[in-house]
């Protein structure tokens, strides 16, 4: 079996997400005061092992599967005032660097494309642990976060309330757990 360099020993090798335990998610401030989160029931991708670590990562999000506790909200989230569903109804990132950090910590720059727009994004991405299935196949969990400006992407919905604090901020950080399971050979 070949093994990246990193203290958690991971077979190299393609890496399919697995959506029942993977968690694809965003955080956002809502008045001024709190952090309101949402996340994305459909979504896919794949995370590439190479004998020196993670070599690719690619996803892509069903936008039209945001999840969030009000379903009136969801609809508006839908609308042209954020996710533009039906013009846009996926988003995807693909990853064009990848720098390891410090040991199971990696900084991995790509390209996020969400509404049609197309912007460089660097998240922090940390290996939490590798094993063997309960199917026996080999297994890789990752945590990663980041930040974008959602108005980088054409989401420039806003109101503001009479003290000034923004409703919802432009600032979102992207917050992800993922497992992934090898592909068969």
């Amino acid at each position: 079996m070949t093994t990246t360099e990193q203290a958690v020993r991971v077979e190299t090798g393609i890496y399919g997400i697995d959506p029942v335990h993977t968690h694809v998610g965003f955080e956002v401030k809502h008045l001024g005061i709190s952090t309101f989160r949402g996340s994305f029931g459909g979504f896919e991708g794949s995370i590439t092992v190479s004998d020196e670590g993670i070599s690719a990562i690619e996803g892509s999000i069903d936008v039209s599967t945001v999840e969030v506790p009000e379903e009136q909200l969801i609809g508006h989230l839908l609308s042209p005032d954020f996710f533009d569903a039906e013009n846009h109804p996926r988003g995807t990132f693909v990853s064009t660097g990848i720098r390891k950090v410090d040991g199971e910590v990696y900084e991995v720059s790509g390209d996020l494309t969400l509404r049609g727009v197309t912007n460089q994004v660097t998240l922090q991405v940390e290996v939490e642990g590798a094993g063997i299935g309960m199917d026996g196949s080999p297994v890789l969990s990752l945590k990663a976060n980041g930040e974008v400006n959602r108005n980088d992407y054409g989401i420039s919905w806003g109101a503001s309330l009479d003290n000034g604090a923004a409703v919802v901020a432009e600032k979102v950080r992207l917050v992800l757990t993922v497992e992934a399971v090898k592909a068969g050979e």
